[in-house]
């Protein structure tokens, strides 16, 4: 928790808004997306979403999530909780939509399905793409997955395994838009899961980086893809770290507050 508290404080210092920008790309994605006022309409099926989960008493028996033995007694409260343990914030939802329909991605790969937060928002944002999302964990991907057909959401790809074997199946002669790395993996996993993924990239293809600055390993992390000779732009917004891969682009690294 220091060194999270000490990163942000670091990243207030260094950080600017789009008046320190002079990317003509860079200023367009900060002012027209990041900047863009959310769209409380667009959170709709996001909030109902989020709110069919904290009620889900299937929740209760996943025994597998490392933090379950410090909840409290009481039912709700354990379910609300995990909710809110492995979900995303209504507005990193709204920003992640934004993106989504900025971007307008084709192909959307998702590394990490957890409760379906980040899929809900990625599949609502925009009708026409197509998403896969993988995940290690079977019992949360099939509540996950009877939620989905639920609420008739569009038809998402759900891809259940140890990474090891769907990471190789999905890169396999396929090329993404978009991939979405969620969680926080250990130094050498989250280095793999990137040199892997670069086999199926084109020049305007976007990665998103979570929890870049959770601890000193994350960091290190993220300083390696920033230094990659594959990498031009990164945008590091302390929470979400953006990639991306456009050779008409120099390579610099921005730090914006949102």
């Amino acid at each position: 928790m220091f060194h999270k508290i000490t990163s942000f404080f670091c990243f207030i210092i260094k950080s600017k808004n789009e008046h320190g920008v002079h990317s003509p790309f860079v200023f367009d994605l900060i002012t027209s997306c990041f900047y863009k006022k959310k769209d409380k309409n667009d959170l709709t099926i996001f909030l109902n979403y989020k709110k069919q989960l904290s009620k889900n008493t299937s929740l209760l028996e996943i025994s597998n999530f490392n933090f379950i033995s410090n909840l409290l007694f009481s039912n709700k409260r354990k379910r609300s909780r995990i909710v809110k343990d492995l979900g995303i914030s209504n507005e990193r939802a709204g920003l992640l939509i934004n993106i989504i329909q900025y971007l307008k991605p084709k192909s959307i790969l998702e590394i990490g399905t957890s409760l379906g937060f980040g899929t809900v928002a990625l599949s609502s944002a925009q009708e026409s793409s197509k998403i896969t999302t993988l995940d290690e964990n079977e019992k949360t991907v099939n509540i996950i997955k009877e939620l989905f057909k639920k609420n008739t959401f569009k038809p998402i790809k759900f891809l259940t395994d140890d990474f090891e074997i769907t990471l190789p199946r999905v890169f396999n002669n396929n090329t993404y838009d978009f991939i979405y790395f969620k969680g926080s993996y250990a130094n050498k996993i989250t280095l793999k899961y990137f040199e892997s993924s670069l086999s199926s990239i084109h020049n305007d293809s976007v990665f998103l980086f979570e929890n870049i600055h959770s601890n000193k390993e994350s960091e290190k992390v993220w300083k390696y893809i920033k230094k990659h000779n594959k990498v031009t732009v990164t945008i590091d917004t302390f929470l979400w770290g953006f990639v991306f891969f456009r050779k008409e682009q120099e390579k610099e690294h921005f730090i914006i507050r949102i």
